[in-house]
């Protein structure tokens, strides 16, 4: 019988260091949702008679069962109306209570306890009862914690917990200390009985724990939806730079820029913008700016090299009023590159020889012109410009490139770009040409390649041909972002190739650009999976950038962070995290999208 006892003794304190009696006593929950899981155990108080009935080696007169079923069910539901838990005001919602899914293990408990009361000896009946004594005592002073917390913050008294308590203590299957004579054979049967009963006790504590948790988010995620709702309303009601110097303001104090930078950084965000940045955001885009899947026509972006941060912005020029339109943004964009020459004194001559080349012809394409800035913590700013190679048209890409390149004197660029880079044919698309607005020699022409279809390997072939390639670090930078073995989302992977004028035969660097948003459910997924890429020191800043950029819970939603970048350059790892602002719309992951309120947009990656 010693051994009994301690296995009893050993399992009922397992018990009390459950999750589910460190739920019952965690106080950052409110007591009611702590006890919103009641509903689900109505089969085991509707059960209760029969089952003390064959403990007691009884059987049970039906009237009298009756009769105890209903004190049970009026005390436990008097309860269940105190905690506004009651759905059984009919029978729908009576036969949820008995037979929905929530309470399988409840039933499972009640039927296997009462088929092991019914089958016992007398004696193994007593060890039954000394098990059901052990647990129930522990669930009962936590749940009994509860009820006195419930009492105290809303003056409800709540007697089932008492009922049972006292039944336990003096009801007719009580039980105190005793000592049993167990024949070896029995005593096995003994320990394995009570490794039963704690194992149904503990399938059912699992299922109530993780109702009571779900009811809990469910309620908070409705909460959050409602704060977002508001943030949205209030989003539409701002202009274009209210919102983007707001988003601005919080990411430069983020990552610890100091006013001066922060300040410049506002000043060429709001040159920039100056011609329709006062346009009123609303609740629809001017146009399905490809800038952001929601069509923002602004996107943040932050750059690091261990702790140090770049933070940077691209944009896209929009109509002061009416509708924005392809030509009327490249219009747009080149007038914002004289005002930038005039103020500044940018020197376009380099886009000038492209320039023609690059005004859009056939209305699928999907930009014509974007501009983006960069800054470091006490550093100059960098201005780049992006022209679509698909502004004539897909099948027109090619030689419009390889024109480009030629008239930048960049004549072995294509060479390297045709029969390295783009060697898959078809899968391998020119999307984005970018040029650096500088006049020195070594200014950079960027080429973006979408990869459709593309492997791991597919991309390590790519970065391999950079300078300073470390062979499997792209490789492995894909796969712990995007995990698939094969990279078929709706946004390609990217490679970004480098030239500069003083060697055009292979490029400087190559980085690459995953679309994580893609990938994943929501941003506290991606944050998850970059922790795996990134430096400790990098990811604490991020960290900071993310929470300060976020108007809502991480898990909430997906595409705040839209890509996830890196290459070699100078020795180390520079990795770029491209952030939406989220003006016009959210991702919802499918297991919160029925929550949603309405007066919420929901966007397409």
């Amino acid at each position: 019988m010693n051994r009994v006892l301690e296995q009893l003794k050993e399992k009922q304190q397992t018990f009390a260091g459950s999750a589910f009696v460190a739920f019952l006593q965690d106080s950052r929950h409110a007591p009611q949702d702590r006890l919103s899981f009641l509903p689900c155990v109505t089969p085991l108080v509707m059960g209760m008679a029969e089952l003390g009935s064959k403990l007691l080696g009884e059987d049970c007169d039906p009237v009298t069962r009756r009769t105890a079923e209903a004190r049970n069910w009026v005390l436990f539901r008097k309860d269940l109306q105190a905690l506004e838990l009651d759905t059984a005001a009919d029978l729908s919602g009576m036969l949820q209570l008995v037979w929905g899914e929530d309470s399988s293990e409840a039933r499972r408990a009640l039927y296997g306890l009462t088929k092991m009361a019914a089958e016992a000896s007398p004696i193994k009946r007593q060890v039954l009862m000394m098990t059901l004594d052990a647990v129930s005592r522990v669930a009962l002073t936590a749940l009994e914690h509860v009820a006195r917390e419930v009492k105290s913050s809303c003056g409800k008294t709540l007697g089932c917990f008492n009922a049972l308590h006292t039944l336990l203590d003096v009801g007719p299957w009580a039980v105190g200390a005793v000592e049993l004579d167990l024949l070896p054979e029995m005593e096995q049967e003994a320990l394995e009985m009570v490794d039963e009963v704690f194992t149904l006790i503990g399938d059912m504590a699992d299922q109530l724990q993780g109702y009571a948790e779900r009811k809990i988010e469910v309620r908070d995620q409705q909460f959050r939806w409602e704060l977002l709702k508001t943030e949205v309303e209030q989003t539409s009601a701002q202009s274009f730079q209210e919102f983007g110097n707001s988003r601005i303001q919080a990411l430069c104090q983020s990552v610890g820029f100091g006013a001066s930078d922060t300040q410049l950084v506002q000043r060429f965000f709001n040159f920039m913008s100056s011609s329709w940045g006062e346009r009123r955001i609303g609740e629809t885009p001017p146009w399905k700016c490809d800038v952001t899947d929601d069509h923002t026509p602004y996107e943040l972006s932050l750059a690091l090299e261990g702790s140090r941060p770049e933070i940077r912005f691209l944009i896209e020029t929009q109509r002061p009023d009416g509708p924005t339109t392809l030509q009327s943004s490249w219009d747009d964009g080149l007038a914002l590159n004289d005002r930038l020459n005039q103020e500044f004194g940018v020197p376009l001559e380099r886009f000038n020889l492209v320039k023609d080349l690059f005004e859009p012809r056939v209305p699928t394409a999907r930009f014509s012109l974007w501009h983006a800035f960069c800054l470091k913590p006490n550093g100059q700013p960098e201005l780049k410009v992006y022209l679509n190679p698909k502004a004539r048209g897909p099948e027109h890409s090619k030689a419009l490139v390889k024109e480009a390149l030629t008239r930048l004197g960049f004549t072995n660029a294509w060479r390297f770009l045709s029969e390295v880079a783009m060697r898959r044919g078809g899968k391998d698309q020119l999307i984005y040409f970018s040029l650096d607005m500088a006049g020195q020699a070594a200014a950079r022409v960027k080429i973006y390649i979408a990869h459709t279809d593309a492997t791991a390997d597919d991309i390590e072939a790519v970065m391999s041909q950079a300078k300073e390639y470390v062979p499997g670090e792209a490789q492995a930078f894909c796969q712990k972002l995007q995990k698939e073995g094969r990279f078929q989302a709706p946004r390609s992977t990217l490679t970004c190739l480098a030239f500069t004028s003083d060697d055009d035969v292979r490029p400087y660097s190559v980085t690459l650009h995953c679309p994580i948003r893609c990938y994943v459910e929501n941003d506290q997924e991606s944050m998850k999976r970059i922790r795996n890429v990134l430096a400790p020191q990098s990811y604490t800043v991020l960290d900071s950038a993310v929470n300060a950029l976020c108007r809502r819970p991480l898990e909430s939603a997906v595409g705040l962070i839209q890509w996830a970048s890196m290459r070699r350059e100078g020795g180390k790892v520079r990795a770029t995290f491209y952030l939406a602002t989220e003006a016009y719309g959210i991702v919802v992951p499918r297991a919160v999208e029925t929550q949603r309120p309405a007066g919420i947009s929901l966007m397409s990656a």
